[in-house]
């Protein structure tokens, strides 16, 4: 007899639950386990069933689904846990990921055959992002946070206010340009906004800058 994937889903929006649920499961190796609503409850159903695959939305009530997958991940590593979601931030991806996430996608970014695929693919070890980032990049910064290689950054000189607002563009993925335009700035003087934080910092690229932010909300 054929093993099933199990899968269970979370999100607090009953239609997209059903949705994912009658497309699923019109796929002969899929079987769907369970539903859940919330963060908090779903972390409560994984403490007593089996999953193969969680498929978890990210704004919920009580407990949002990257801490819920972060718990999840605490509580049995086996399981794998795919996010699905309307956000698009590379800080909130990057968060998912350090949470335990193998996967995260974007909704309208992907098409129903494609999440098809990227189920599979995170259940045989990959990591999937659309919109695409590279996956090993992305393992990259999370293990640096893991481990701490990026380390002592809260002992560093502090930044001007100026300098963190630039900080926390560069965070949600917007181009020196963009930062420019946003801030009614000159290009160049972003540019040596940059290069004052990366040097206060102790950072080198735009993805250690973003792992900087991440282990500060971390804290």
């Amino acid at each position: 007899m054929m093993n099933k994937i199990k899968i269970f889903i979370v999100d607090d929006n009953f239609v997209a639950r059903r949705g994912l649920r009658n497309f699923l499961q019109a796929e002969n190796d899929f079987v769907i386990v369970g539903e859940a609503s919330t963060g908090r409850s779903a972390i409560d159903w994984i403490r007593g069933n089996e999953a193969d695959i969680v498929l978890m939305d990210v704004r919920m009530p009580d407990t949002d689904g990257i801490e819920a997958t972060g718990e999840i991940f605490k509580l049995k590593p086996e399981i794998k846990a795919l996010v699905l979601t309307v956000v698009e931030e590379q800080a909130t991806i990057l968060r998912a990921l350090l949470a335990g996430a193998k996967g995260y996608l974007v909704y309208s970014r992907f098409s129903p055959e494609e999440l098809i695929k990227a189920i599979r693919a995170v259940l045989e070890g990959s990591i999937v992002t659309i919109p695409s980032i590279s996956p090993a990049l992305l393992a990259s910064i999370a293990e640096q946070l893991k481990t701490g290689e990026i380390s002592d950054l809260e002992k560093m000189e502090p930044l001007t206010s100026r300098e963190k607002d630039i900080l926390g563009l560069i965070s949600i993925g917007k181009t020196n340009l963009e930062i420019a335009r946003t801030l009614e700035i000159q290009e160049k003087t972003v540019k040596n906004y940059i290069n004052n934080i990366y040097g206060k910092l102790q950072l080198k690229s735009r993805y250690e800058a973003i792992s900087y932010l991440l282990r500060q909300s971390l804290k």
